[in-house]
């Protein structure tokens, strides 16, 4: 045991020097989707079922941003690790004018799905309320886009405690927010969801001007800054950060999809479900943010012990991010377990739904397992560069195993949302195992 703890005592307290800020920044975009969540659900179940909606519909977009933006993390964490600072200022100009293309098609993908809305099969009494917060939550985010390069550049340069204090600071400004515009308070108009939208807009403004501000006067940041200035963007290279982002993007963005398409799905089951629904995927993301916390530190670890051509080193990280990450995995279950319907109670008043809720936190202990396998190899493979078959992975996974499971389940087995979380482990774990078998190949 002692010999054990020596090889990897410095690979736990890297990785969990470098993941707690990430933690503290991720606890606290929990804690304001749950206020969120509250704060709507109290307000009516028509708004939590229409925030529902929309929220699953752009986690989505959310994910194929955060996920093109992870493309940063090998590029710039080994130039960082070789003490190539100005390389690595080229690198983010580079990966912002890719970013923000990027984003510009995903963003006008989402303006033919608002056109689409009636087409979708959800309840006609929310489609007003669907609409309104939409658009808000829509234009909040190309604040999004830029939020997250710039996230991902000062993470990979060991920064990390600056996305922990950006982030408080506009996850405080959101909820203040919602206070004020949901109900009403301090002579602000009642506006119910719309006044959550706006309360969002505000918050990823707020972050992506506060991250620009730090970047452009911090000394840490000046020989960055002087590198991005000085440095021409060109076509190859733009395809080279592309090939690195692409398949990160669609990796997450087809594991989203899953999801997205499970909130559609459970909208043809009610309003009811979909407000339960809301509530289980808000508890899910306190298991998921906690251990995607040391994901993203490992893979940080892993950039650097690239650059520096260590593969003992990236295998160890790689233990050392697992074993963290089952720790926080078994840690989120037993709050499930323990508080679970104490929580789902401080969400809505309406006892329908509370008890769908319930009924299903064991399911969702369930698939924790799995999600934490997929989170920590798809991390451990972008921290090393070698993302090309984890679209693959991600396809055969998701879209080819659970889309199909999910609907067969949920629908013609009569299983509800049961089978839909059902699903979802069987998914989740697949992918977990394929992005583990590509990591072992890789680091022979």
């Amino acid at each position: 045991m002692s010999g054990y703890w020596k090889g990897y005592r410095e690979h736990y307290r890297d990785i969990t020097k470098l993941s707690l800020p990430i933690m503290v920044a991720q606890l606290g975009t929990i804690v304001t989707g749950y206020a969120d969540t509250m704060m709507v659900g109290h307000y009516s179940t028509p708004a939590l079922a229409s925030a529902s909606f929309v929220s699953n519909v752009f986690n989505l977009v959310i994910m194929l941003s955060l996920g093109f933006s992870y493309g940063i993390t090998p590029l710039v964490g080994a130039l960082f690790s070789q003490g190539e600072k100005h390389k690595a200022g080229a690198m983010l100009r580079t990966a912002t004018f890719a970013n923000a293309i990027y984003g510009a098609v995903v963003l006008g993908a989402m303006v033919v799905f608002y056109c689409c809305l009636p087409l979708m099969g959800q309840p006609d009494e929310l489609l007003p309320l669907i609409r309104e917060y939409f658009i808000l939550i829509l234009v909040s985010m190309v604040p999004v886009v830029f939020t997250h390069v710039m996230r991902q550049f000062a993470d990979a340069t060991g920064h990390t405690a600056l996305g922990m204090w950006i982030f408080t600071i506009g996850n405080v400004a959101n909820i203040i927010g919602n206070y004020i515009l949901i109900y009403g308070h301090f002579g602000a108009p009642e506006m119910g969801l719309t006044g959550a939208g706006w309360a969002t807009l505000g918050a990823r403004a707020l972050m992506c001007v506060a991250y620009l501000a730090v970047i452009l006067i911090s000394k840490r940041y000046r020989p960055y800054c002087e590198g991005f200035s000085a440095a021409r963007t060109t076509v190859e290279q733009l395809r080279a950060v592309t090939a690195k982002s692409l398949p990160i993007s669609m990796q997450m963005g087809m594991e989203t999809g899953i999801f997205t398409f499970a909130g559609i799905v459970v909208g043809w089951l009610g309003t009811n479900s979909m407000a339960a629904y809301q509530i289980l995927v808000m508890l899910g993301c306190l298991g998921f943010m906690i251990y995607y916390a040391f994901g993203a530190g490992m893979a940080i670890k892993i950039a650097h012990y690239k650059g520096l051509d260590d593969n003992q080193g990236v295998r160890r990280a790689t233990h050392a991010g697992y074993v963290l990450t089952l720790i926080c995995t078994a840690v989120a279950c037993l709050v499930f377990v323990v508080f679970g319907p104490d929580i789902i109670a401080l969400f809505t008043r309406d006892e329908a739904v509370i008890a769908i809720a319930v009924s299903l936190l064991w399911p969702l202990v369930l698939y924790q397992l799995g999600d934490a396998t997929q989170v920590t190899f798809a991390n451990a493979l972008r921290g090393i560069g070698f993302v090309k078959p984890m679209m693959n992975c991600a396809f055969a996974a998701y879209v080819v195993i659970g889309v199909p499971l999910l609907y067969v389940l949920g629908l013609p087995q009569h299983l509800g949302l049961l089978g839909i979380y059902l699903a979802f482990f069987v998914a989740l774990l697949a992918a977990g195992l394929l992005f583990w078998h590509y990591f072992r190949k890789a680091t022979r």
